[in-house]
């Protein structure tokens, strides 16, 4: 969003209103309704419905305003046929796509936008003005710059050296990922899991590492693993590697970059108390000596209502996995895909897999942590799970009805992963993830007092998760079971993985979400 004048659209100030009352002054030609994945034509007298994307700036409910951002669609369209040539390695492909993208460009209205794709610094140039008559030494320059690696594909540069710019090579790529990703912002297309934004992060995605020499794989497995890897697309280190060059305070000293969500709506007070409590259960199992991890982050609360969260870089939640993966593919089949069974790194990937696994599952039984659908749970680049969105824990859950009754997540996909199954079928990985949650219990159990007090402090400040007052922190303490014995807690833990094991409560939760949000 941030490059080049495309990015001007994004920011506060009503630019968008102001491009789409241009576009109002401006009559522009009849075209077929665009069908662009996530494009919805609003019914005749009514008003368009603002999306999360277009906080920026509000947009007129007049036709010429959707003739706008349907055009914004369709151009989104034309990056992913771009994306797909690129993807397929083909130098000529491209070609026809730039004449499409540059009909789709003829037909904007003239005062409003786009679609010219500069590669040098810029990746978009926001506002096509009415076209002006050029002297021979602007002419000139325009033909350099080209030979530099510099022109776009405008309506009067060429195609071919477009393509060869944006070719297998893959130097503008990143350029052309920024481009998608303000599109499909703007327009109300894409996400986590947009065809453009899947396609065009797999162009920018660095090769896989390399595998153990022992390890050998055949072609197809080894293309399926360049895909798998490919779906996380460009790693956060080579990103601020990537923008301190491009920057040009980036020699400065103490010149670092932060990537942060800015949260509103839900109380964050609440996010804060989740993370200060996942930090001490992650102090308690480090001053234990196990291996159960989890992945802290900051939150810094600005008032009740709003906050800046620490990004978790390097990670998609599963739904994201899953979207982008092929349609048929489960998420273990994407993480053995990744990881091919039987190489040193599936064995690594998998003891972290259950190392954290383990960890969340302590957290979320005792914290009684809802909501646990496939959006709110991550998977990093080395394979371990971390937990995020902590709106609904200790009393209160989605509805008011507390429908995940389970101790904690614990599907079919999840077991998988650890060579089991549905059914608990035992498996090295599977006891390994037995006697990490009753060893991670039992040191909890020792320094219950360092978690209840910290609850108990915040009992009476409103927050949501207190909605049923001095209950929820007796209930705290009665799950930490401190009347039973050792053995007898030891049993009591091993109960509580038996009724997770695939729940149904479970399942049918994530169904829901399935059908009522898409999260796969």
């Amino acid at each position: 969003a941030a490059a080049g004048n495309f990015g001007s659209l994004l920011l506060p100030g009503g630019v968008v209103s102001a491009a789409a009352a241009a576009a109002a002054r401006t009559p522009s030609p009849s075209r077929p309704e665009s069908h662009a994945s996530g494009g919805v034509s609003p019914p005749a007298g009514s008003s368009p419905t603002r999306s999360r994307a277009s906080t920026a700036g509000s947009v007129p409910s007049t036709a010429s305003g959707f003739s706008l951002l349907r055009s914004l669609q369709s151009a989104g369209q034309q990056l992913s046929a771009l994306a797909h040539s690129l993807t397929a390695g083909s130098s000529a492909a491209p070609t026809a796509v730039i004449e499409a993208v540059n009909a789709a460009n003829a037909g904007m209205p003239r005062s409003s936008s786009m679609l010219g794709l500069a590669t040098g610094g810029a990746a978009v140039s926001a506002a096509r003005a009415i076209p002006q008559p050029r002297s021979a030494r602007e002419e000139r320059g325009e033909r350099a710059r080209e030979g530099e690696g510099g022109a776009g594909p405008g309506p009067g540069s060429s195609a071919l050296t477009f393509a060869k710019q944006f070719g297998p090579d893959g130097r503008h790529r990143r350029s052309l990922s920024a481009t998608a990703g303000s599109l499909s912002a703007l327009s109300g297309v894409g996400g986590g899991g947009s065809v453009a934004g899947s396609l065009l992060s797999r162009a920018m995605a660095p090769p896989p590492p390399l595998l153990s020499p022992a390890t050998k794989l055949d072609a197809a497995t080894e293309a399926a693993r360049r895909d798998a890897w490919a779906v996380y697309g460009e790693r956060w280190a080579d990103k601020v590697a990537r923008i301190r060059r491009e920057s040009p305070h980036g020699r400065r000293k103490g010149w670092a970059l932060r990537c942060v969500i800015v949260k509103t709506g839900d109380d964050c007070r609440q996010e804060l108390l989740a993370v200060q409590l996942v930090r001490t259960f992650a102090d308690i199992f480090s001053e234990a000596g196990l291996p159960l991890w989890v992945r802290t982050y900051d939150v810094l609360v600005t008032s009740s209502r709003t906050a800046f969260i620490e990004v978790v870089t390097d990670a998609l939640s599963i739904h994201t996995v899953k979207a982008r993966s092929p349609p048929t593919a489960s998420f273990s089949d994407h993480f053995f895909a990744k990881w091919p069974r039987g190489s040193p790194e599936c064995v690594a990937a998998q003891r972290a897999f259950t190392e954290s696994l383990a960890a969340y599952s302590i957290i979320c039984y005792l914290l009684q942590i809802k909501d646990r659908h496939n959006g709110n749970v991550l998977v990093d680049d080395a394979g371990r799970l971390v937990h995020i969105d902590f709106g609904f824990m200790l009393s209160n859950s989605p509805g008011g009805v507390n429908f995940e009754a389970a101790p904690f997540k614990l599907t079919r996909e999840l077991l998988e992963v650890m060579d089991s199954n549905s059914e608990g079928r035992p498996s090295e990985l599977f006891d390994y993830f037995k006697v990490l949650v009753i060893q991670g219990f039992l040191a909890c159990r020792k320094h219950h007092d360092r978690l209840v007090t910290l609850v108990r402090v915040m009992g009476r400040s409103g927050l949501p998760c207190f909605k049923a007052g001095d209950r929820a922190v007796k209930a705290l303490e009665k799950r930490f079971a401190l009347q039973l014995t050792e053995v007898a807690c030891v049993q009591h833990v091993l109960g509580l993985i038996s009724d997770s094991l695939d729940a149904w409560r479970t399942r049918q939760y994530d169904y829901y979400q399935r059908l009522l949000n898409g999260i796969l």
